[in-house]
C-alpha cells in the first residue's frame, strides 16, 4: 500500500502533527507514507500532475501498483487503514462533497462520467496517474479553451476528470457511500486560496462520525496554533451574525 499526502508549506504542521500520526496509529507503516510538499510554490495543479508523473514512473516497475492520494486538510475515519487495504483496486473515490447535488446519487461502481471530485481521498492506479500527467503536460496545457484553468493552477480534480472522459472512458470508478475522510479545512485556517472558507464549510456527504471531528477540534484547541486562534475569532463573528467577506 502507498499513501501520498499532497501538501503545501503552510499546512505541513497539520500533516506532520495530525495526519501522519493518525495513519501510523492505524498500523500504516512509515515507508507506506509519502508527503508531496509543494515547497516551490507551483500550485496544487502542477504539483499534483508532477506527483502523477512520479506515480507513472513507479508503475513501470509494478504495473499493478496504486496510490491513495490524500489532501493536507483531511481527517481519516477510525477504520481507514482496514478499509483502504480492502479497496486496493482500480479508481476508488473515498470522499464526495455534500454540496454536489445529483452527483450524490451515483454511488457504487460507476462509469467515469459520474466521477466525483474526490481529491481529498482517491485511489488511482499509478499507470493511470502517469497517463494523466502525460496527457496534461503534452495536450491539456496547450488548449486555448482551458487557458484560464491552467493559469489559475487549481483544478487538479477537474483536469483528472476530463482526462478520464477523453482517454479512459472504458474505465469505471467505485464511489463509496461511507466516506473514508472528512474535509476539515475550516478547522485549520480555511483553504489555501480562500481563508474565508473557515466559515463556509465544505463537508463530506457520507461522513458518519461527528464525534471524531469534535475530538480533532479539541486537540487543535489544546495546541493553540495561530490558525485556531483565527478560527475562534471567525466562529464568534458568525455566532453574532457579524461575519463579512472582507478577509481576515
Amino acid at each position: 500500500m502507498r499513501y501520498l499526502i499532497h501538501a503545501c508549506p503552510r499546512r505541513m504542521w497539520y500533516v506532520e502533527e495530525f495526519i501522519v500520526p493518525s495513519l501510523r496509529a492505524q498500523g500504516i507503516r512509515e515507508d507506506e507514507i509519502e508527503i508531496w510538499n509543494d515547497a516551490e510554490g507551483k500550485g496544487n495543479l502542477f504539483s499534483c500532475m508532477e506527483s502523477f508523473r512520479a506515480c507513472g514512473e513507479r508503475a513501470k516497475e509494478n504495473p499493478e501498483s496504486g496510490t491513495w492520494h490524500l489532501q493536507d486538510d483531511i481527517l481519516i475515519c477510525r477504520d481507514f487503514a482496514e478499509r483502504t487495504r480492502e479497496l486496493d483496486d482500480g479508481i476508488v473515490c473515498g470522499y464526495c462533497c455534500k454540496n454536489f447535488g445529483n452527483f450524490l446519487q451515483e454511488r457504487g461502481r460507476q462509469p467515469v462520467i459520474f466521477l466525483w471530485y474526490s481529491f481529498p481521498c482517491i485511489r488511482i492506479p499509478d499507470r493511470i496517474a502517469g497517463e494523466c500527467a502525460e496527457w496534461f503536460f503534452t495536450r491539456a496545457v496547450k488548449r486555448e479553451k482551458w487557458k484560464k484553468e491552467v493559469e489559475q493552477g487549481k483544478s487538479d480534480d477537474w483536469f483528472f476528470r476530463n482526462f478520464l472522459h477523453e482517454q479512459r472512458s472504458d474505465m469505471t470508478v467505485l464511489q463509496l457511500d461511507k466516506a473514508l475522510v472528512e474535509h476539515v479545512d475550516w478547522l485549520i485556517g480555511g483553504t489555501i486560496v480562500n481563508p474565508q472558507r473557515t466559515w463556509k464549510q465544505t463537508r463530506a456527504a457520507f461522513w458518519q462520525d461527528e464525534e471524531l471531528v469534535k475530538e480533532l477540534e479539541e486537540k487543535l484547541n489544546a495546541r493553540n496554533s495561530p490558525p485556531k486562534g483565527q478560527l475562534r475569532k471567525l466562529v464568534e463573528a458568525v455566532d453574532k451574525g457579524r461575519t463579512d467577506d472582507s478577509g481576515m
